[in-house]
């Protein structure tokens, strides 16, 4: 039988309670659900109920939704968590940015509210360990490199600083990069279509919106223990922006539309945040499973073994966390293996499986090991796109030749 999903409900307006457990009702037999009328209310069933995603209000007295689900965040890192806000809240959304995964603006329908719980649990099943999911749901932010932090900051004091030049600094860090497209992509912003380049995004976000985010609520977090690998991270940063490139590229070759060529570009670009998130976790632990890939052996061989899963999957249940695209999160999730992908014959994950197996080999990996990917000739097939291999590795060997 099927564990249940534990969910619970925070909010002040009775009205409100009443409506989600209205709205919320056909999704008894699969959820177990609590309605909590205050924060104080939410901590005290937390203690005694194990709990596996909180949706908060933001706006509450005593204690508001930012307050509870950063209590959530030290004392149950394992637990989703969601906050609800109204448009012109953005005062609070930016109080939510460490402490939320996932902002939903209101008015949320109730077919929203359900998609938002649902969608970041599909790869959990991937993620059997315990205390890695912890690690991962209590993460407020990744890691960035100092050198691109200093850049940031020595920008935004500029007088003439620029939405161009912001841009820019922000695109060449995977961590700062992820960091600003969750937050510009969450329904607080009602899109109609996701965001998928940095310079739209600091463009939506504005400076002074930056500079707050930078400044003020501590967004980017710079190394900290991580800082003897600075030098490996650079490495990390610079293959995973030459990965972008190439499958950017790719894309643009196969005639894509622009939204879908910067999907594929971005997707590949953090194709190796599981990397991040492993390192981040425990540096000492990372370097000894790295250091279990020899010739004949690979680098998911090795996490497997001490992880009990991939780096991809670990990647791909954080950005699923943040409510990032499914496009994208498939993209991240099955690129070795893309005829597993719920929808495989996405050009974005097209462009991701073709880069793994054709980008620059891997710079934390010793030359002699397996580096990359390999192409999956029957999923090429399928898709009847094997006639265009020559060309890719062409455009390959041009692309890895080149600094990013």
């Amino acid at each position: 039988m099927t564990k249940k999903l534990t969910v619970l409900f925070v909010d002040d307006e009775p009205n409100v309670l009443r409506g989600l457990r209205r709205s919320m009702f056909e999704m008894e037999d699969g959820w177990d659900m609590h309605f909590c009328h205050s924060g104080s209310a939410a901590l005290e069933l937390l203690a005694s109920v194990p709990v596996d995603v909180v949706v908060s209000d933001m706006r509450m007295p005593n204690m508001d939704g930012a307050h509870l689900l950063d209590t959530v965040r030290r004392l149950y890192p394992q637990a989703i968590r969601i906050i609800l806000s109204g448009y012109a809240e953005a005062e609070s959304v930016l109080k939510t940015v460490s402490p939320a995964h996932i902002y939903l603006a209101k008015p949320c329908s109730a077919e929203r509210l359900r998609q938002a719980i649902s969608r970041p649990l599909a790869l959990r099943k991937f993620l059997s360990d315990p205390t890695l999911l912890a690690a991962i749901g209590g993460l407020a932010n990744l890691p960035s490199l100092p050198e691109g932090y200093l850049q940031l900051l020595a920008e935004l004091a500029r007088p003439d600083s620029s939405t161009a030049s912001v841009a820019r600094i922000l695109s060449h860090d995977v961590a700062m990069t992820a960091e600003i497209l969750k937050l510009t992509n969450s329904a607080f912003f009602a899109l109609n279509s996701q965001v998928g380049s940095v310079f739209q995004a600091v463009k939506i976000l504005g400076l002074e919106i930056i500079q707050t985010l930078v400044l003020q609520v501590g967004i980017f977090r710079q190394l900290d223990s991580l800082r003897p690998l600075a030098g490996l991270l650079d490495d990390l940063n610079r293959f995973s922006l030459h990965r972008g490139a190439l499958a950017e590229a790719i894309a643009r070759d196969m005639g894509e539309s622009e939204d879908v060529i910067r999907s594929s570009q971005f997707a590949a670009m953090l194709s190796t945040i599981g990397i991040l998130v492993l390192l981040d976790h425990d540096p000492d632990l990372y370097r000894k499973t790295l250091s279990l890939v020899q010739p004949g052996t690979s680098l998911f061989a090795a996490e497997k073994q001490t992880y009990g899963t991939c780096n991809a999957y670990v990647g791909a249940y954080l950005l699923g966390l943040w409510g990032f695209s499914d496009a994208v999160i498939e993209a991240v999730a099955f690129a070795a293996c893309p005829r597993s992908a719920p929808s495989p014959d996405s050009p974005i994950l097209l462009a991701a499986h073709v880069t793994q197996a054709m980008g620059p080999p891997m710079p934390l990996l010793p030359s002699g090991t397996e580096t990359g990917g390999v192409l999956d000739m029957a999923y090429l097939v399928e898709l009847r796109k094997d006639g265009q291999i020559a060309h890719w590795r062409q455009l390959a060997a041009e692309k890895n030749g080149e600094d990013v």
